[in-house]
């Protein structure tokens, strides 16, 4: 059931000026500007008092809104806020909500564009790197709760019949992406990890959490990373419950991005043998499969 059409009206006023970027009350004055609301609406809607006026009690909820978003994306893109401490991301994350605000029901959503987003900005182009940052941190947030598949086993491969393995199609599990990158985002994650984790440590030596965000702060910001102008590929999956990412070669993702499109194993080891011996080219698929089997990035029930 639909709701009555005055509290619909009442609630896309809330909603309207709780995700105004620039404060309620310009948010209201857009609003009558456009013929969408009346100058006395709010005051109907909030009744004020002699402590706070009805712009004031609304901006608390506003406030609240975009931290909780900010708290969002700082939990997508953990590494990301390492990299920039809490002020510029900060600052990023408003100018990026700015542009490109929060659209759906769920909170979830609400990082999907950051990394495009960085690559045209003016940290994203001091520093190009961090676009490529933020797409892996997203990949990895991405896929945290995408949809479960049984994974091939060794034993469902020893099942299927040896003389149409050639014809087999495999398929990757839902919780998989392929990244290709312009710069070692990996090795980036990993440096910042190692320098959060040290920092945590640091904090917990001294016995308190005073120092913890005195990193990236105002003029003493630490300056930027630096993450190496490198084509680099990668694949991002999860195991059960964990999340994990490693760089991979040229070989194995064509190899991924072929079973992506539907490539037999047939077609894949002919790709394979590309400069090398039949039995090299055998060995060098078998090695493969083992290693997505073992990390569960192949889906169960392969098709010939």
């Amino acid at each position: 059931m639909s709701a009555p059409p005055r509290l619909r009206d009442d609630q896309g006023l809330f909603w309207g000026l709780i995700a105004a970027p620039e404060g309620v009350r310009r948010g209201l004055e857009a609003l009558v500007g456009r013929g969408a609301a009346r100058p006395g609406d709010l005051d109907a809607l909030i009744v004020d008092d002699e402590r706070l006026s009805s712009f004031d009690r609304l901006d608390i909820y506003a406030n609240m809104y975009f931290f909780r978003l900010l708290d969002c994306l700082k939990e997508d893109y953990p590494r990301l806020l390492e990299a920039l401490g809490p002020a510029r991301f900060h600052n990023l994350v408003t100018d990026y909500l700015l542009v490109h605000p929060s659209s759906h029901p769920s909170l979830r959503y609400v990082g999907t564009r950051l990394a495009d987003f960085l690559a045209g900005h003016a940290i994203g182009r001091e520093c190009p790197g961090l676009a490529d940052l933020a797409r892996l941190e997203w990949a990895r947030a991405d896929i945290f709760d995408a949809a479960d598949a049984r994974p091939l086993t060794r034993a469902d491969i020893a099942a299927l019949p040896q003389d149409t393995a050639g014809e087999m199609r495999l398929a990757l599990v839902p919780a998989c992406r392929l990244l290709r990158l312009e710069h070692d985002a990996p090795r980036a994650w990993r440096e910042l990890k190692e320098r959060a984790d040290g920092r945590a440590g640091d904090t917990g030596a001294a016995g308190g959490a005073g120092a913890a965000c005195a990193h990236g702060e105002g003029d003493h910001a630490d300056p930027l990373p630096r993450i190496a102008r490198r084509p680099t590929t990668a694949r991002v999956w999860r195991h059960g419950f964990a999340v994990h990412h490693r760089s991979i070669d040229d070989d194995e993702i064509d190899s991924l991005e072929g079973l992506g499109a539907g490539d037999s194993l047939g077609v894949i080891a002919q790709r394979l043998s590309a400069g090398r011996t039949p039995e090299r080219a055998t060995a060098r698929l078998g090695a493969l499969l083992q290693g997505w089997i073992e990390d569960g990035l192949i889906a169960a029930a392969p098709t010939g």
